[in-house]
């Protein structure tokens, strides 16, 4: 199963007991891929990793059965959040007992190369192999990404960038193989954002709100990189550029069930949400009210 962004709105919302036995689902957003997977098969396999991907094992083993690059066999543990790097190295899982939940994350090596020249580290992007450990930044990140496959991808392009963009840094700082200082700009981040350039983009967005709004274009208007427009947009309003144009959204929804008879869904297209369940969830947790009730007032 395929979760792109232009496909959301027919994506219906799932949970991990909804899936079948054995279900992968894979997304793909920008520089980013996510593949999301519960497996109940048991017993004896081969089942090799991804090269070049970051996992996270979402459900806890009391033992389990691997071996890297097809060395000895090693059985442990497998605490839930556990943690993997796999680099240019092949993990392969012999021996499960029970059912397995589990996420890949692949990032698009022109991606992190983009953001490691932002930040004056050296072009060698990838990551020191490492296996079973546990990064509470990591983990959060793999949740929220896990929430954005089984809903269809329902906070959008930004969100999910957002997230890119996040776990991204945090690899780079933390385990790349290059011994280099912690990513800071060189400037303020908010030179480039000057009084014109700032209308300039709160324009494009206002013009733009019922459509897909991706880092990448916002940032082309500057123009700045992804990684330095994030850090920049924040710096000036406080807020990163996903919540901002997830309130003007809000907003603009205000004004049309005030002032026009719409129905809620056209309101939901309007204003660009998906569908209009997820609309309704996120105004109400906005503004305290659903639609109809605010209208309604």
């Amino acid at each position: 199963m395929q979760v792109a962004p232009s496909m959301q709105a027919t994506n219906p919302m799932q949970t991990p007991d909804s899936l079948p036995p054995a279900a992968i689902l894979t997304a793909d957003w920008p520089g980013l891929t996510v593949e999301y997977g519960r497996l109940d098969a048991v017993g004896e396999f081969d089942f090799a990793m991804p090269k070049q991907a970051l996992s996270v094992a979402f459900t806890p083993h009391d033992r389990v059965v691997w071996s890297v690059d097809q060395g000895k066999k090693q059985t442990t543990a497998l605490p839930a959040g556990t943690v993997f790097l796999y680099a240019d190295r092949e993990l392969i899982w012999h021996h499960r007992a029970k059912s397995s939940e589990f996420i890949n994350l692949t990032l698009d090596p022109a991606i992190l190369q983009q953001i490691a020249a932002d930040s004056g580290l050296p072009a060698e992007t990838g990551f020191d192999h490492r296996v079973m450990f546990q990064d509470a930044t990591v983990v959060h990140v793999a949740q929220l990404l896990r929430a954005e496959v089984l809903n269809g991808g329902l906070a959008g392009n930004l969100y999910v960038e957002s997230l890119r963009n996040l776990l991204a840094v945090h690899l780079l700082r933390n385990y790349s193989p290059v011994n280099s200082p912690a990513i800071a700009p060189t400037s303020s981040p908010s030179s480039a954002l000057d009084f014109l350039t700032l209308k300039r983009l709160k324009d494009y967005i206002e013009d733009h709100l019922a459509e897909e709004l991706a880092i990448e274009t916002l940032a082309e208007l500057v123009p700045m990189s992804q990684f330095h427009f994030a850090r920049a947009f924040k710096s000036v309003m406080g807020e990163p550029p996903h919540r901002y144009v997830l309130q003007r959204r809000i907003e603009r929804a205000k004004v049309l069930l005030s002032a026009t008879r719409l129905s809620v869904a056209e309101i939901a297209y309007q204003v660009g949400f998906s569908n209009q369940s997820h609309f309704t969830a996120q105004f109400r947790k906005t503004v305290g009210a659903t639609p109809k009730q605010f209208r309604d007032s």
